[in-house]
């Protein structure tokens, strides 16, 4: 009898850990960075909110293949130190098989740790220099890069631009980090290529209040234009003290300086004001928006509905897709999410931001990038750019 009831009790725990060896093979770990307290949370709280509600929605819907995903994220707050413990804490401990990272100073500083584990990587920073697979093979991100972005943007001023008895003057302003200065050196050189001057480069420190300085140099460098590179709270200081200054200057804004926010926060002087989006305002008519809008209908209104919202949707979109294919062919690892991912060829998102193209030898996403101006305090797409592919701009 004892023997009948140590044979029951053994099938029993072997049942139990069946059980358990099945429901963790249902669930798929993947990490998030995202920063919800730091000097980019303004712009860091609706991306996160849009990943995660795009995680609930594909785990409403029956996961990957059957599989739920398990979001396991952080606030690292904008340091680079907590990214880095937050990622080895993800891939040594929790062995998520990707990461749905933030910004470009912490991303870039990752990006060895990341090449060397074999981690997908999906960051908000859209950095030209992790576009070239020879050098971040497992970094990717949706929409234009910041370079191709501010290229847009400078071919829309030089149309823009009516005297022809001299060439426009552009400033650039932006923050004293990595995701402020990321653009630059791309952003000069096709100035130059446009025939348009650079005035001034100005610098803002991470949490600044006031920037009469910087403009005051923009004035005397007699600016006609100017690139805000620093998110929608800094973009709307910068605006302010413009309009207390009296300058005329035209502004317009890298895409986490510019959404429906920023008229909200900036009031009037955000009027006449350009910006590069990468991803359509929140509740635009396409197709991708409606699964956007069921979601959210009937619930406790958010604040981060806004473009940023939207971009943090498309980007989870675009890796639970990779997450499928790689499912799909029996290869849920950073190797079969990499191969997964350059399978992608003009993917659509639903309108939600251009079709996309991912390739072995190109992780530029897309090279399209819509310019929209603050209009009566809407936000209004004024021109589209595609700029050429050009092998000499891949990672710059």
């Amino acid at each position: 009898m004892r023997a009948i009831l140590r044979f029951k009790a053994a099938l029993l725990g072997l049942i139990v850990l069946g059980a358990m060896g099945l429901a963790h093979g249902q669930e798929i770990k993947v990490g998030g960075i995202f920063d919800l307290t730091g000097i980019t949370s303004d712009v860091g709280k609706p991306f996160a909110q849009g990943i995660r509600d795009y995680v609930e929605l594909t785990n409403t819907g029956g996961g990957i293949n059957g599989k739920k995903i398990k979001l396991i994220d952080v606030d690292y707050g904008y340091k680079i130190p907590e990214a880095v413990a937050a990622y080895k804490r993800m891939v040594g401990d929790e062995q998520v098989v990707m990461i749905s990272g933030w910004g470009t100073g912490d991303t870039e500083a990752l990006k060895n740790f990341v090449n060397k584990d074999k981690i997908p990587y999906f960051s908000a920073s859209v950095s030209a220099h992790l576009t070239d697979p020879d050098k971040t093979p497992f970094n990717f991100f949706v929409g234009s890069s910041y370079s191709d972005q501010l290229r847009a943007w400078l071919s829309w001023v030089k149309e823009d631009w009516k005297d022809s008895s001299r060439k426009p003057r552009v400033s650039f302003i932006f923050g004293d980090n990595p995701y402020g200065r990321s653009p630059l050196v791309a952003g000069k050189a096709y100035a130059q290529e446009l025939g348009i001057d650079v005035a001034s480069e100005e610098v803002v420190p991470g949490n600044f209040q006031d920037a009469t300085s910087q403009l005051l140099n923009m004035q005397k460098s007699n600016t006609d234009y100017a690139y805000i590179n620093v998110t929608t709270t800094g973009a709307s200081i910068i605006l302010k003290d413009a309009q207390k200054l009296g300058l005329k200057i035209k502004f317009g804004s890298n895409p986490y300086g510019f959404s429906e926010k920023l008229p909200e926060v900036a009031r009037a002087t955000a009027e006449g004001v350009t910006g590069v989006m990468p991803h359509v305002p929140y509740g635009t008519d396409v197709p991708g928006m409606k699964a956007i809008l069921d979601f959210n209908k009937g619930k406790t209104p958010k604040s981060s509905l806004d473009a940023i919202y939207v971009r943090g949707w498309a980007t989870a979109m675009v890796w639970v897709e990779a997450l499928k294919r790689a499912d799909k062919a029996g290869k849920l690892n950073g190797e079969g999410i990499k191969a997964a991912m350059e399978t992608m060829s003009d993917f659509s998102v639903g309108g939600l931001a251009p079709n996309l193209t991912y390739t072995a030898t190109d992780h530029r996403p897309s090279t399209r990038t819509p310019i929209y101006k603050v209009q009566n305090g809407k936000l209004v797409k004024v021109k589209e750019y595609d700029l050429p592919r050009k092998k000499e701009w891949l990672g710059m």
